[in-house]
């Protein structure tokens, strides 16, 4: 499944608010949020970017596409 994930610099969005200006960084790609289409992910860019006065940047990941019914927790390893 097609994910997207915006950077700004060598930080990550972790989260955008929609409630009131804010934007969450992290510099761990594994914490930073993701959008499943690349609409929505241009609506995040343009937030970040404009929040911080910076360029953001859209990267594209596959990731599995796992069955809901499958947790991690349950996982044997």
């Amino acid at each position: 499944m097609t994910r997207y994930s915006i950077k700004l610099d060598d930080r990550w969005s972790a989260a955008t608010y929609d409630s009131g200006p804010g934007i969450l960084l992290t510099d761990q790609r594994e914490d930073a949020c993701s959008w499943v289409t690349h609409e929505a992910a241009v609506v995040a860019a343009k937030q970040v970017s404009e929040f911080f006065k910076r360029p953001a940047w859209i990267h594209v990941a596959e990731e599995p596409n796992y069955p809901a019914s499958w947790k991690i927790a349950d996982a044997i390893l």
